[in-house]
C-alpha cells in the first residue's frame, strides 16, 4: 500500500465510513479498470485550464478499495487551487462523473475524491457543511412530530446571472439539442410544484420566480432569472444568503453564478424547509451517455435514502408509458461534493434529469408527458420518504379461479406496493371458447380498508376456461398488469 492510500485508509476510518453492503467489483474488472480509468481522467486533466494556485502537471491515480466497493481518485496537492470556488467543484464533479460513467459495468456508487490523501476540507475546512461539521438538524424532531403541512423547497437549476467580466446578462449554460437548462428547468419545477400540492399536501417554496414581469436590472423576465435574484428580492437585508461565495479569481466574472448556487441552500436553511430538491438536466463529453441520476451528499444518509427512492419512483411512473417504459434511471443515488446538497441542513438532492447533450434524451426532456411522468413520481419518492416506506412498484396478483355453473366464487386480489387510491381494473380477453360469451372484467377498489375481491359467475353444460390480462391503474396513474382465468365446470349430476 502506497502512503496516500494509507493516509486515505486512515481518513476513512476516521470519518467512519461504512461501506458494508455495497456491491464489490470482481478483482479480474479492478485489474482491467484501474489504468483505464486513471489514462481518462489524465487525458481530461491535460485539457483542462488551470485555476490559480494549481499546477501545470497533475499525476491523477483511481483505483478500487480492498473491497472492491469503493473508487478512489487522488488528484495530488497540486490540484488543489488558492480558494475553494464553485468553478473548482464544478471540475471536480466533471472527473467524478468520467469516471462513474467509465466504471459503469461494475455499477460502483461510492466514489472518493482525495488530494494527496486528504479530502478537500483539509485544505477549505470553511467549507464543509453542516454534515460535516456535526451540526445536527435542530428541527428534524419536531417536523417528525408537527402534524403541520410538510414544506419543499423546489429549486429548478441555473438560470440568467450577471456576468462581470463580459458585462451582460447570460444563462449558465450553453443550448444542446435545443434545450437550454436554465430555460427548462423551471417547466419541471411546475410540475413537481402542482403534484406535490396536490398529492402531499405539500407548502412549496420556489429558488426561482415564475413571474412573466421584467427584472429592470437585466431586461429579462423574472423567470428566466437565476435564483439569487429572487431571493434577493425576498430577504433583502440577508446578505449572507445571496451574496456569500465571491471569491471566484480576479476577472472570471462568475461572483454572482457562484452566490447563485450556494443562495439556494442556504436559503432553504433560513425556511426551514423539511427537504430540498434541486431540478437540473444534465450533460457529458460522450454524447451517448444519457439516462436520469440522483445525486446526494455523501454524510447524509437520508438524502441518500431520498435519492434512492427518487430513482425507483421515476422509474415506476416511467414504466407506465409505453412511450418512456425503457428510458434509462440509475440504480443508486451518487455521493458527491454539490454545494447545492452540502451546505444544506435538510435532507436534500439533485435529480438530473437526462442529457441534454443526448439526441434521445433532450427529445424527452422537451416532452410535456415524460415532464409530467418524472415529477409524478418525484412527488411519490418524496410522499414515500416522509411516509418511511422503501422502494417497492406497484404490483398486483389476480389468482386463477374455478367455478362450479350457476355459482359465484370471490377472487382476492392482491395489490403490491403503494398505490394511491382508488383504484381502477379493466381487462382485455386473452382465451375465449368457441361458443362462450365472454364478458370484460372491470370495477375499482375505493379504499385500502374494503376486500378487494372481485365475484366471478358462470354458466355451463361443459367445461370451459377464459383468461384475461388484467391492468390495474392507480390514482397517481401508475399500471400494474396481470393475468387470470376463470375454470368453469358444469354442476355435477
Amino acid at each position: 500500500m502506497s502512503g496516500t492510500q494509507a493516509r486515505v485508509a486512515r481518513n476513512l476510518s476516521e470519518l467512519g465510513v461504512d461501506t458494508i453492503g455495497s456491491p464489490s467489483a470482481p478483482m479480474e474488472e479492478r485489474i482491467r479498470l484501474e489504468p483505464i480509468l486513471t489514462a481518462l481522467v489524465q487525458a481530461h486533466l491535460a485539457k483542462e485550464e488551470r485555476l490559480p494556485g494549481q499546477q501545470p502537471i497533475i499525476h491523477p491515480r483511481v483505483w478500487y478499495n480492498d473491497e472492491g466497493n469503493t473508487l478512489n481518485v487522488d488528484l495530488g496537492r497540486e490540484y488543489v487551487p488558492d480558494t475553494y470556488t464553485i468553478s473548482f467543484e464544478e471540475r471536480l464533479n466533471a472527473i467524478t462523473s468520467i469516471v462513474y460513467e467509465a466504471a459503469q459495468p461494475t455499477r460502483i456508487y461510492r466514489l472518493n475524491v482525495w488530494f494527496d490523501g486528504r479530502d478537500i476540507f483539509y485544505y477549505f475546512p470553511e467549507e464543509k457543511g453542516p454534515a460535516d461539521r456535526g451540526i445536527a438538524d435542530h428541527k428534524s424532531a419536531s417536523r417528525a412530530k408537527r402534524s403541520l403541512r410538510t414544506r419543499v423547497l423546489v429549486a429548478a437549476g441555473h438560470g440568467v446571472y450577471y456576468n462581470s467580466r463580459f458585462k451582460d446578462w447570460r444563462p449558465q449554460r450553453e443550448p444542446s439539442n435545443f434545450v437550454v437548462e436554465d430555460f427548462i428547468t423551471p417547466v419541471f419545477a411546475r410540475h413537481l410544484t402542482r403534484h406535490l400540492q396536490d398529492r402531499s399536501d405539500a407548502e412549496v417554496f420556489l429558488a426561482r420566480s415564475t413571474q412573466i414581469a421584467i427584472y429592470p436590472e437585466s431586461a429579462k423576465p423574472w423567470l428566466s432569472m437565476a435564483a439569487r435574484y429572487h431571493i434577493k428580492s425576498e430577504l433583502p437585508d440577508f446578505t449572507a444568503i445571496w451574496n456569500s461565495a465571491g471569491r471566484e479569481p480576479s476577472g472570471a466574472g462568475l461572483n454572482e453564478r457562484d452566490q447563485d448556487i450556494r443562495s439556494r441552500p442556504l436559503y432553504a436553511n433560513h425556511l426551514g424547509v423539511d427537504a430540498v430538491i434541486h431540478l437540473h438536466t444534465n450533460a457529458h463529453d460522450d454524447a451517448s451517455v444519457r439516462g436520469i441520476r440522483t445525486f446526494h451528499y455523501s454524510n447524509s444518509s437520508e438524502s441518500k435514502r431520498l435519492g434512492d427512492l427518487a430513482l425507483c419512483y421515476m422509474k415506476e411512473s416511467l414504466g407506465s408509458n409505453s412511450s418512456y417504459a425503457s428510458f434509462p434511471v440509475s440504480n443508486e443515488s451518487r455521493a458527491d461534493n454539490h454545494g447545492e446538497n452540502r451546505l444544506a441542513n435538510m435532507p436534500s438532492i439533485i435529480a438530473e434529469l437526462g442529457f441534454h447533450t443526448n439526441e434521445d434524451d433532450a427529445q424527452a426532456i422537451r416532452n410535456d408527458v415524460f415532464q409530467s411522468l418524472t415529477m409524478r413520481g418525484l412527488e411519490k419518492a418524496y410522499r414515500m420518504f416522509r411516509e418511511g416506506h422503501g422502494c417497492e412498484h406497484f404490483s398486483a396478483t389476480y389468482p386463477d379461479v374455478s367455478v362450479v355453473s350457476e355459482s359465484s366464487v370471490e377472487a382476492s386480489v392482491t395489490l403490491g406496493g403503494f398505490p394511491r387510491f382508488p383504484v381502477r381494473y379493466a381487462s382485455t380477453i386473452e382465451e375465449c371458447p368457441s361458443g362462450i360469451i365472454c364478458r370484460p372484467v372491470m370495477g375499482r377498489f375505493q379504499n385500502a380498508s374494503q376486500p378487494l375481491t372481485v365475484t366471478h359467475t358462470c354458466l355451463a353444460a361443459e367445461p370451459f376456461t377464459i383468461r384475461w390480462k388484467v391492468v390495474f391503474t392507480d390514482a397517481d396513474g401508475i399500471q400494474a398488469q396481470t393475468t387470470t382465468s376463470l375454470h368453469c365446470q358444469p354442476k355435477s349430476g
